[in-house]
């Protein structure tokens, strides 16, 4: 069945281009193209809508009202704000109501990655009304400003440890629990560390932004008192495998994109864990017992009572964020690797067993049956003889070292 899109611009011109651009995707989208925030609710009301992408300077009631209106009559409806404006404050007051920002002008292959990975994703939520919720869920952290921030900066030609420094130090939240966590021994740093610019040249920008997104999920969730899971042992369990899968990434020699990219998919594998316990601190309070009383996985409890897991969750929320296909991948199929089998090292192979390894080595990690390395799926890509390194590698990290003494008597 065809994705039904609709796109709402401002001038008849930008539309009329625009349908010109996208017309060679008529085979795979049907499409609808509307210049009135009325004649958008018009077109919502009277048939079913996939995606919409709204303009956010309409002349009308505006585009992000528009977006906000469709949050409310149709919350599982993907939402995309575009501008060809994108200054900063644009782009955080985007966010507030459309799950991602595409600048304009964009390519048809742009969107099309856009509108593709957030419907497969999507396909794995076979529970409707969880899709719906967690489309329109009001505590569903949006993509911190911070990290958008840092992620426009780094890109540019002018790119520095200074600017990154400027960014972070306007949030002292942020700056303080940067320090805390480059002084931890997660990161096996000899000295005392002070400053901001010191702890991000020694990090490197990619593990940086890789904490800032984390830090700043995380914060969103400070007032859920009620979850059933310590949100404190889901961080440091995040932070400790996202180390562990940086080491081993680091071992196959891959460059500094690949292993950085390892480290923020091990930090956010759980992301969805987070979302759950916290939004449905009841119901996850069953998955709990379940795991105590009937020793299921984590997963197999979570479909019992959400009929998704928390792979589902994270991996949806992430890809309608824009993060990248390895590391959604890598948190949706941490678990049940086999289902994406490759030739090769992968950031899903790094993940899967620092993961594994962390649960073996931590009881406070998982309140199941903790995670077996799946060597089948190591042995198909390749991979099954580096799994002694592996262990050997993540062994001797500080991070195991730390996380070993945090849980002695």
């Amino acid at each position: 069945m065809k994705k039904r899109v609709l796109f709402v611009l401002a001038e008849p011109s930008d539309l009329a281009s625009l349908r010109t651009m996208l017309a060679p995707l008529s085979d795979e989208w049907e499409m609808e193209f509307v210049l009135k925030e009325e004649e958008a609710l018009a077109v919502l009301a009277q048939s079913t809508i996939d995606v919409i992408l709204s303009e956010i300077h309409l002349t009308g009631m505006g585009g992000l009202q528009l977006l906000t209106e469709v949050k409310s009559r149709a919350p599982r409806v993907i939402r995309i704000a575009s501008s060809s404006c994108a200054h900063r404050a644009t782009i955080v007051s985007a966010l507030e109501v459309a799950h991602q920002f595409i600048p304009m002008p964009f390519t048809p292959e742009v969107l099309k990655v856009t509108i593709a990975r957030a419907g497969a994703l999507g396909a794995r939520l076979t529970n409707e009304s969880l899709r719906s919720l967690i489309a329109g869920i009001r505590t569903l952290p949006s993509l911190p400003q911070l990290y958008q921030e840092l992620v426009a900066a780094m890109g540019s030609s002018n790119a520095s440890v200074e600017a990154a420094t400027r960014i972070i130090s306007q949030d002292m939240a942020m700056v303080s629990k940067l320090l805390q966590v480059v002084n931890s021994a997660f990161f096996g740093l000899r000295r005392t560390i002070s400053s901001p610019a010191h702890a991000i040249a020694l990090l490197g920008i990619d593990s940086v932004k890789s904490l800032v997104l984390a830090v700043q999920v995380f914060s969103q969730f400070e007032q859920a008192k009620r979850s059933p899971i310590s949100l404190e042992v889901l961080w440091k369990h995040g932070l400790t495998t996202g180390t562990s899968a940086r080491d081993i990434a680091k071992s196959q020699d891959i460059g500094s994109i690949g292993v950085e990219g390892a480290f923020m998919a091990g930090l956010l594998h759980d992301i969805g864990l987070l979302v759950l316990a916290t939004n449905y601190s009841e119901q996850y309070g069953e998955v709990v017992t379940m795991l105590k009383n009937e020793r299921l996985s984590t997963c197999d409890a979570e479909r019992a009572v959400f009929k998704a897991s928390h792979e589902d969750v994270g991996a949806y929320l992430l890809g309608l964020w824009g993060v990248s296909d390895a590391i959604v991948e890598a948190v949706a199929f941490h678990h049940a690797p086999g289902e994406r089998c490759q030739e090769g090292f992968s950031t899903l192979a790094a993940v899967h067993v620092a993961n594994s390894l962390e649960e073996a080595s931590d009881s406070l990690a998982t309140s199941g049956i903790p995670t077996a390395i799946d060597l089948q799926y190591l042995t198909a890509c390749g991979l099954a003889k580096h799994v002694p390194l592996w262990q050997e590698v993540v062994g001797c990290s500080p991070a195991r070292e730390s996380a070993a003494a945090a849980a002695q008597p």
